[in-house]
Protein backbone atom coordinates (compact mmCIF):
# COMPACT_ATOMS: atom_id res chain seq x y z
CA UNK A 1 0.00 0.00 0.00
CA UNK A 2 1.67 3.15 -1.49
CA UNK A 3 -0.54 5.39 0.86
CA UNK A 4 -2.47 5.86 4.22
CA UNK A 5 -6.15 4.83 3.98
CA UNK A 6 -7.91 7.63 3.44
CA UNK A 7 -11.86 6.74 2.57
CA UNK A 8 -12.81 9.81 2.12
CA UNK A 9 -10.73 9.91 -1.01
CA UNK A 10 -12.96 7.51 -2.56
CA UNK A 11 -15.57 9.19 -1.48
CA UNK A 12 -14.94 12.56 -2.63
CA UNK A 13 -13.83 10.47 -6.28
CA UNK A 14 -17.49 9.05 -6.45
CA UNK A 15 -19.75 12.06 -5.09
CA UNK A 16 -17.23 13.96 -7.81
CA UNK A 17 -18.45 11.76 -10.47
CA UNK A 18 -22.12 11.80 -9.29
CA UNK A 19 -21.92 15.64 -9.41
CA UNK A 20 -20.69 15.40 -13.12
CA UNK A 21 -23.11 13.44 -14.27
CA UNK A 22 -25.81 14.87 -12.76
CA UNK A 23 -25.00 18.28 -14.12
CA UNK A 24 -24.68 16.79 -17.42
CA UNK A 25 -28.15 15.63 -17.50
CA UNK A 26 -30.06 18.81 -16.20
CA UNK A 27 -30.74 17.05 -12.99
CA UNK A 28 -31.57 19.37 -10.04
CA UNK A 29 -29.91 17.80 -6.99
CA UNK A 30 -33.70 18.01 -5.37
CA UNK A 31 -35.07 15.92 -8.61
CA UNK A 32 -32.19 13.16 -8.39
CA UNK A 33 -33.11 12.99 -4.76
CA UNK A 34 -36.72 12.88 -4.81
CA UNK A 35 -36.00 10.30 -8.03
CA UNK A 36 -34.56 7.99 -5.75
CA UNK A 37 -35.84 8.03 -2.56
CA UNK A 38 -32.56 10.02 -1.01
CA UNK A 39 -32.50 12.99 1.23
CA UNK A 40 -31.60 16.30 -0.77
CA UNK A 41 -29.35 17.25 1.99
CA UNK A 42 -27.36 13.78 1.99
CA UNK A 43 -26.79 13.78 -1.35
CA UNK A 44 -25.76 16.85 -2.05
CA UNK A 45 -23.04 16.30 1.04
CA UNK A 46 -22.69 12.81 -1.20
CA UNK A 47 -21.65 15.31 -4.27
CA UNK A 48 -18.78 17.11 -2.34
CA UNK A 49 -17.29 13.56 -0.58
CA UNK A 50 -19.05 14.27 2.93
CA UNK A 51 -21.31 11.76 2.65
CA UNK A 52 -20.56 7.97 3.28
CA UNK A 53 -23.39 5.80 1.17
CA UNK A 54 -24.58 2.02 1.36
CA UNK A 55 -23.94 -0.11 -1.93
CA UNK A 56 -27.82 0.24 -2.71
CA UNK A 57 -27.71 3.66 -2.93
CA UNK A 58 -24.80 4.08 -4.88
CA UNK A 59 -26.33 1.30 -7.61
CA UNK A 60 -29.25 3.06 -7.50
CA UNK A 61 -28.12 6.76 -8.30
CA UNK A 62 -26.09 4.65 -11.46
CA UNK A 63 -28.75 3.21 -12.84
CA UNK A 64 -30.85 6.83 -12.51
CA UNK A 65 -28.04 8.68 -13.93
CA UNK A 66 -27.53 5.60 -16.61
CA UNK A 67 -23.98 6.06 -16.06
CA UNK A 68 -21.79 2.77 -15.90
CA UNK A 69 -21.49 1.96 -11.95
CA UNK A 70 -17.88 0.80 -11.89
CA UNK A 71 -16.75 4.30 -13.96
CA UNK A 72 -18.16 6.12 -11.37
CA UNK A 73 -15.16 5.24 -8.62
CA UNK A 74 -12.81 5.58 -11.88
CA UNK A 75 -10.69 9.09 -11.00
CA UNK A 76 -10.27 9.21 -14.56
CA UNK A 77 -14.19 9.75 -14.91
CA UNK A 78 -13.92 13.30 -14.03
CA UNK A 79 -11.11 14.14 -16.03
CA UNK A 80 -12.45 12.45 -18.99
CA UNK A 81 -15.74 14.30 -18.71
CA UNK A 82 -14.57 17.58 -18.46
CA UNK A 83 -11.87 16.87 -21.76
CA UNK A 84 -14.87 14.57 -23.91
CA UNK A 85 -18.06 14.02 -22.57
CA UNK A 86 -18.21 11.78 -25.27
CA UNK A 87 -15.78 9.90 -22.96
CA UNK A 88 -17.22 7.83 -20.56
CA UNK A 89 -20.82 7.63 -22.37
CA UNK A 90 -20.77 3.83 -21.52
CA UNK A 91 -24.07 3.45 -20.02
CA UNK A 92 -25.74 1.53 -16.78
CA UNK A 93 -25.49 -2.42 -17.29
CA UNK A 94 -27.46 -4.02 -14.73
CA UNK A 95 -25.24 -6.53 -13.12
CA UNK A 96 -24.42 -8.10 -9.15
CA UNK A 97 -21.82 -6.00 -8.70
CA UNK A 98 -21.09 -6.81 -5.34
CA UNK A 99 -20.37 -10.21 -6.49
CA UNK A 100 -18.24 -9.40 -9.03
CA UNK A 101 -16.61 -6.94 -6.26
CA UNK A 102 -16.25 -10.00 -3.43
CA UNK A 103 -15.19 -12.80 -6.81
CA UNK A 104 -12.31 -9.71 -7.91
CA UNK A 105 -11.31 -9.42 -4.60
CA UNK A 106 -11.08 -13.21 -3.22
CA UNK A 107 -8.95 -13.50 -6.65
CA UNK A 108 -6.81 -10.76 -5.83
CA UNK A 109 -6.42 -11.74 -2.15
CA UNK A 110 -5.39 -15.52 -3.26
CA UNK A 111 -3.04 -14.16 -5.73
CA UNK A 112 -0.78 -11.52 -3.66
CA UNK A 113 -1.10 -14.37 -0.78
CA UNK A 114 -2.52 -12.22 1.48
CA UNK A 115 -4.64 -13.44 4.61
CA UNK A 116 -8.08 -12.48 5.55
CA UNK A 117 -6.19 -11.50 9.14
CA UNK A 118 -4.49 -9.37 7.17
CA UNK A 119 -7.40 -7.24 5.81
CA UNK A 120 -8.42 -6.61 8.88
CA UNK A 121 -5.31 -4.60 10.76
CA UNK A 122 -4.85 -2.68 7.73
CA UNK A 123 -8.17 -0.53 8.37
CA UNK A 124 -10.03 0.27 11.11
CA UNK A 125 -13.33 -2.00 9.45
CA UNK A 126 -14.71 -4.28 11.88
CA UNK A 127 -13.45 -8.08 11.11
CA UNK A 128 -16.77 -9.41 11.43
CA UNK A 129 -18.37 -6.99 8.89
CA UNK A 130 -14.99 -8.04 6.17
CA UNK A 131 -16.13 -11.50 6.81
CA UNK A 132 -19.92 -10.59 6.57
CA UNK A 133 -19.43 -9.18 3.49
CA UNK A 134 -16.92 -11.72 1.48
CA UNK A 135 -19.05 -14.86 2.43
CA UNK A 136 -22.54 -12.59 1.16
CA UNK A 137 -24.15 -12.30 4.45
CA UNK A 138 -24.13 -8.26 4.30
CA UNK A 139 -25.79 -7.11 1.35
CA UNK A 140 -25.21 -3.33 1.45
CA UNK A 141 -21.98 -2.67 2.95
CA UNK A 142 -21.32 0.97 2.60
CA UNK A 143 -18.77 2.63 0.03
CA UNK A 144 -16.44 3.13 2.75
CA UNK A 145 -16.17 -0.03 3.56
CA UNK A 146 -15.53 -1.35 0.29
CA UNK A 147 -13.17 0.97 -0.02
CA UNK A 148 -11.40 0.05 2.88
CA UNK A 149 -11.33 -3.85 1.18
CA UNK A 150 -10.27 -2.70 -2.04
CA UNK A 151 -7.58 -0.70 -0.44
CA UNK A 152 -5.72 -3.27 1.54
CA UNK A 153 -5.40 -5.35 -1.86
CA UNK A 154 -3.83 -2.44 -3.57
CA UNK A 155 -6.50 -2.22 -6.23
CA UNK A 156 -8.97 0.71 -7.41
CA UNK A 157 -12.74 0.05 -6.92
CA UNK A 158 -13.00 0.84 -10.52
CA UNK A 159 -11.03 -2.47 -11.42
CA UNK A 160 -12.59 -4.47 -8.22
CA UNK A 161 -16.42 -3.58 -9.51
CA UNK A 162 -15.24 -4.91 -13.48
CA UNK A 163 -16.31 -8.27 -14.59
CA UNK A 164 -13.16 -10.05 -15.54
CA UNK A 165 -12.91 -12.71 -18.54
CA UNK A 166 -10.34 -15.13 -18.16
CA UNK A 167 -8.75 -13.21 -21.72
CA UNK A 168 -8.47 -10.42 -19.25
CA UNK A 169 -6.13 -11.98 -16.33
CA UNK A 170 -2.59 -12.83 -16.77
CA UNK A 171 -1.70 -16.18 -16.32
Amino acid sequence: MDTEFNPTEILLVFGTNIRKSREMQNYTISDLAISIAYDRGCLSALEYGEQNIEYNTALNLARKLNVSFPALFSRNYHNNLVNDKNAFSCTFKEDDYLLVFIENFKREMQRKQIKQIEIYGATDIQTAMISRIINRKALNPTIKTLYAMAYTINIEMYSLFTRKTRKDEKI
